[in-house]
């Protein structure tokens, strides 16, 4: 793989899997594909935004639909209110960013992502 590509974070996993945990066409698509992805920084703003790379010789395309969003999740502060959500984007059947939008400036996002999740 190229420079800066390196495996999942515990994190960057968990948040992908919950996002992917339904059954749908897409969950049950592209769930298959997330121990073979690799991630590296998607965004400079701080964000935990990640470009997401699939080994496409190991895992089978996902199905591609009319929109490049296959999954998503509103992502909670600390006192539960909804600041954001996160979006899994694929583009040619294969997972490609999980992009984190925040709609306040809250500050700094800690991770675990995962655990800030309603999907």
């Amino acid at each position: 793989m190229s420079e800066g590509w390196g495996p999942l974070s515990d994190d960057v996993r968990r948040t992908l899997e919950l996002l992917l945990a339904g059954d749908t066409d897409a969950d049950r698509g592209y769930r298959p594909q997330i121990p073979h992805t690799r991630m590296k920084s998607g965004c400079t703003c701080g964000c935990p935004s990640v470009d997401l790379r699939v080994d496409r010789d190991t895992v089978a395309a996902g199905p591609v639909a009319g929109s490049p969003i296959v999954a998503d999740g509103i992502i909670r502060h600390d006192g539960g209110e909804f600041i954001g959500e996160a979006l899994v984007f694929a583009f040619g059947g294969y997972l490609t960013t999980l992009e984190v939008c925040v709609w306040d400036d809250v500050g700094v996002l800690e991770p675990p992502l995962w655990e800030r999740l309603s999907v």
